[in-house]
């Protein structure tokens, strides 16, 4: 091999060398700019998914304040209503006698939670311990004194995840508790309860959501009972709230900012029944009787079915507009 050719065989191997050295930057300044927009794409799924959750949380609060149907009995029965015992004398020991919630069980042990079983990506035991948070939830919101008579609702909120909470907070003790009646009972002061359990019926159930979702549907009914000085009806004593709250519990750092996992509420729906309109319309429950100057509409259905979790939810308001 003579001198020219070896010196044209390095040289072809020198481009080679600096062909393959080139394609490498190449590589690495593509792979570079993949991570860069990757790391893009993750920062504006994280900014997103917050947007989400304030938007969800302004729309979440607009149908909270559609919890407004309002059934206050008028003291005339409906068609097919049951009617009262000759003999009826009121009972302040039993004061949901000839009530539909007479048999009902009493305060928390009325909110069940459904058997433990894998549900998308949560194991049986996350569903079990998930739904017992939930019931712990409706306990708080619906049934412990702190917050349905003394009107504190930190229990309850410390329960949901911060940037519901830090939505939710400003609702209390601020004129706000109208927009915040389809998730909690607050008692109207100068309402005494009577020392008794409220009683509750309903169920729950679970089912997968979105990604790192498990949505727990809540349908329970809670009857309260009132002192009613002046009681000829045990529905004078007696009021009814109907609440369905779908629970969403969020977990998965992917998808959800650290604030934003845990319990979230989403959709919201119920009524009061036999109910002070006045006392309902500033966000809490007193009996119908308070009402002194009201003129309450006669319900257009008969009244076990305002008892039931499993009637259609009411079109009617038998408050005035």
């Amino acid at each position: 091999m003579d001198q020219r050719e070896f010196g044209d065989q390095a040289a072809l191997r020198d481009a080679e060398w600096r062909n393959r050295v080139r394609a490498a930057a190449r590589a690495d300044v593509r792979a570079m700019m993949r991570s860069a927009r990757r790391r893009r794409v993750e920062r504006w799924l994280v900014t997103s998914m917050v947007l989400i959750a304030v938007i969800a949380v302004l729309m979440l609060m607009v149908r909270v304040g559609l919890f407004d149907k309002v059934l206050a009995d008028s003291g005339a029965p409906a068609d097919g209503e049951p009617t009262v015992s000759a003999g009826y004398a009121f009972d302040p020991a039993k004061p949901f006698a000839q009530t539909p919630a007479e048999g009902w069980a009493d305060g928390a042990a009325g909110i069940t939670v459904p058997p433990a079983m894998q549900v998308g990506e949560f194991t049986a035991e996350q569903v079990a311990d998930i739904t017992a948070k939930v019931r712990d939830a409706l306990i708080a919101s619906r049934l412990d004194r702190t917050l349905l008579v003394g009107h504190d609702p930190s229990r309850y909120l410390g329960m949901l995840a911060p940037d519901i909470r830090k939505e939710l907070q400003p609702l209390f003790g601020t004129g706000g508790e109208p927009r915040a009646q389809a998730l909690v009972s607050l008692i109207a002061d100068g309402n005494p309860l009577l020392p008794v359990e409220p009683k509750v019926t309903g169920k729950m159930t679970a089912s997968a959501g979105g990604p790192g979702e498990l949505v727990v549907k809540t349908n329970y009914v809670f009857a309260y009972a009132f002192e009613a000085p002046n009681a000829n009806d045990p529905m004078d004593a007696v009021v009814v709230v109907r609440a369905e709250v779908d629970y969403v519990w969020r977990s998965g750092g992917w998808r959800w900012t650290e604030s934003s996992q845990g319990l979230w509420y989403a959709g919201v729906g119920g009524y009061g029944y036999a109910i002070s309109c006045e006392a309902y319309k500033r966000g809490f429950l007193a009996p119908a009787f308070r009402d002194k100057t009201i003129v309450h509409k006669t319900p257009g259905r008969d009244r076990d079915s305002y008892f039931d979790p499993s009637s259609d939810l009411p079109a009617e308001s038998g408050c005035p507009a």
